[in-house]
């Protein structure tokens, strides 16, 4: 209990602060809170909340009904269960999505206050508590490393900038998004342009087939030219497009003319592409893009009769500008 580590005077302090961030808190499980543009490391870090909240809840209680007993613990436990459980069922009726990590770590950061809130006065009591807490932490590890590795991979992909992605690294290949059921994407060490690895896409016939990729990791506006490599395998051209959109248009309407959109034609064999940074920039209708945050990446086809194979790789941001066209 805070008593028991503080002075009285402080661990009230502390009490009355942990309640107020507690009432503070409370709302953001209905609203706020990242969204499909955001990256991985916001949406892992926005998650541990569920831990350091439920953490917070359990050490306030104690500092005003003790729970020394195993009979408490199992107690408090079904009752995060049930609580958790409920606030993701409301969560699916105001725009949120539900998910079982949520209560998972609802019940990590139960165990944490708990366990850490204690003070066990006899010895059987104190194995008790301190094997609690080592499951207590044991229990929120994973949680914790979800966010050390999104920030690796955050920074490795910002050091790596203006290269967007070469499929090389793990880090880069999260980035990549696709419906499975339309899109067949595997790493491949053939049709290569830079690196050891492309990426090969097979894509279904009818409707819309592509990939998306979060590219949202520096500012567009100092470079020449946005460039890629893709390998048609076929005899015959693929019309693909690519699209591109800042934050205002994945968080606005997505209208169409409010994104950078360019049909490509792909000839047989290797295909070199460039397309002006200036122009990306002043394609949405009426405003200029957001060149600091373009963090969405698609190139897709649309009502293919057949099945297509393309391969990409090496898709970045050039210093320089180049006379070269498609």
């Amino acid at each position: 209990m805070l008593h028991v580590y503080f002075s009285p005077a402080t661990a009230r302090w502390l009490v009355v602060v942990f309640v107020l961030l507690l009432l503070m808190a409370v709302p953001l499980f209905f609203i706020g809170g990242p969204d499909w543009v955001s990256s991985q490391l916001l949406k892992n870090a926005w998650n541990f909340g569920h831990v350091l909240f439920y953490a917070l809840l359990l050490i306030v209680v104690q500092w005003f009904v003790p729970l020394p007993r195993l009979h408490h613990w199992l107690l408090v436990s079904l009752v995060a269960l049930l609580l958790g459980g409920a606030i993701e069922v409301v969560q699916h009726f105001v725009g949120r999505h539900a998910s079982w990590s949520d209560i998972v770590n609802n019940l990590a950061g139960v165990w944490l206050g708990l366990f850490w809130g204690q003070h066990p006065t006899s010895d059987a009591a104190r194995r008790l508590v301190r094997g609690g807490r080592v499951l207590s932490v044991l229990f929120i590890a994973p949680a914790l490393w979800l966010i050390v590795d999104a920030a690796w991979a955050e920074l490795d992909l910002r050091r790596a900038f203006p290269q967007i992605n070469s499929f090389e690294s793990r880090a880069e290949r999260q980035q990549l998004f696709f419906n499975p059921a339309r899109v067949d994407a595997q790493f491949q060490r053939e049709n290569v342009s830079q690196g050891a690895y492309s990426l090969r896409l097979e894509l279904a016939p009818g409707g819309y087939s592509g990939i998306r990729l979060r590219s949202c990791y520096g500012d567009w506006s100092a470079y020449g030219n946005f460039a890629l490599d893709a390998f048609n395998p076929s005899a015959e051209p693929l019309r693909l497009v690519l699209r591109l959109s800042d934050m205002i248009h994945d968080r606005g309407t997505h209208s169409y003319h409010d994104r950078f959109n360019q049909a490509l034609v792909l000839q047989p064999g290797w295909n070199e592409l460039r397309f002006p940074v200036a122009d990306i920039s002043n394609r949405p209708k009426g405003r200029t893009m957001t060149m600091d945050a373009i963090c969405n990446l698609g190139i897709f086809a649309a009502g293919l009769v057949q099945p297509a194979v393309v391969y990409l790789d090496n898709i970045r941001l050039e210093n320089t500008r180049s006379d070269k066209g498609q």
